[in-house]
Formats: structure tokens, sequence, C-alpha cells
């Protein structure tokens, strides 16, 4: 049995899950008796997508809290793509140039600054190179967690799968409008709180896996959580 000191060293921090969940629970009651159950709800500036991007931001600070210098220099590139999801979250691809970062527009034609299209050619260098460490670095941990079944690496094919989910549903009366579905405005206003709701569900998971692979041998040795894994 393990001494009572060790009890508190050797349990995963889940009261900082519990606080970002308090936190947007707050947000969105603020936004939902202010504004009711409209449309306010999957703004840009509503509560789901302000708490979704906070979550990125708040999943990065954590990872980066429970891990040690040398991880965080071996495998930067996972809090870093909480932060671009965050910024993605913001639409800030879209905000910090006069056209998108992710058009063609930008770097094709004379639409935008030549300084523009040098940040947008720099963002992307580092978008890639985050992907790249991702798919190298942490890809067969990845695989190898899912077939060990981890609970963290679980928890990240959950996030995914919401992700891809959540796209599916984005612009469904768009999407079925060429083939004479009609769909109604309160059935697209339920639709885009879903979509939003499996949007804030990925970062919640990225936040458990977060907590999952903290190496809870480590603290109980009197050191700072590591990790079980990059992630």
């Amino acid at each position: 049995m393990l001494p009572p000191h060790a009890y508190a060293v050797t349990s995963r921090p889940w009261y900082l899950l519990t606080l970002a969940l308090v936190g947007a629970a707050v947000l969105f009651a603020i936004d939902l008796s202010s504004n009711g159950f409209t449309t306010a709800l999957t703004k840009e500036t509503g509560a789901l997508e302000i708490s979704t991007a906070l979550l990125y931001a708040y999943t990065a600070m954590v990872w980066l809290w429970t891990r040690t210098g040398d991880i965080w220099r071996r495998d930067w590139q996972v809090a870093a793509i909480m932060l671009l999801m965050m910024g993605r979250e913001l639409d800030l691809d879209k905000r910090l140039t006069s056209v998108g970062m992710l058009k063609s527009n930008l770097y094709l034609t004379n639409m935008a600054q030549p300084v523009e299209r040098v940040f947008g050619v720099l963002v992307i260098l580092f978008v890639a190179t985050v992907a790249f460490r991702l798919i190298v670095r942490n890809g067969p941990e990845l695989l190898s967690g899912v077939r060990y079944r981890a609970s963290w690496a679980w928890n990240i094919i959950a996030a995914i799968g919401l992700a891809i989910v959540s796209k599916s549903i984005d612009g469904l009366d768009r999407k079925l409008a060429p083939f004479g579905v009609i769909v109604s405005d309160h059935t697209n206003l339920l639709l885009g709180i879903v979509e939003e709701v499996l949007e804030f569900g990925i970062p919640v998971m990225f936040l458990v896996a977060t907590i999952s692979s903290i190496d809870l041998s480590a603290a109980a040795r009197g050191r700072k959580p590591a990790a079980a894994s990059a992630l």
C-alpha cells in the first residue's frame, strides 16, 4: 500500500478537466441567458466557439505544465498543434491576411501585399513542420498506444472521430441542396449546434489524453510528472 502522501503525487490531476468544463459551462450559461437558444450560440463570438478555442490553449498549457523540459524540446509539436487548432477555431488563417492563408489567391495573384505572401508561406511551412513531426515522431507512438489499448491513445482516436463527424455535417444544407433536399432553418440550427458541440469535444478528448498520459511513476519518485508518452 502506498504511504498517505503518495496518493497525492500519484493521482492524475483530473481537477484540471473539471475546471475546464466548469468554465465552459459558465460561458455557455451566460450566452444562453443573454441570447437564448438562437444561431448566436454557433457564431464565432458564441460561447461554444470561444470555449473550444480557449480549451485548445488550455490543453497546450496543461501539456507544458505536466511535461519536463526534455519532452518540450523533443515533442514541442504536440503543444504547437493545439495552438494552431485554436487559431483555426478563431479563423486567424482568414483574419491575419487580406486573403485567406489557405487560398491560392494569396500566393498566385496580386490581391495581397508581398509581405502577406511571405507571412503566409512561413505559416504554411511551420504547419507542415508540425504535421511532419507529429507523423514521424508521434505517429508510431500513437499506433503503439492503440495496439496496447492505452487510454490516452484511444482518446486521441476519439478526437479524430469527432473531427470527421463534425466536418461531415458542416454546411449539410449546402451539401444536400444539389440533391433537392431542403433543410429547415430549425434543423439547420440544431445541426449547427451539434457540430459545435462535437468540435468542443475534440479539445476535451485531447485534454483527457494529456492528463491520462502523465507518468505517475515519476511523480511518485518526487520528480515533476513527465509523460507516459509524448502525448
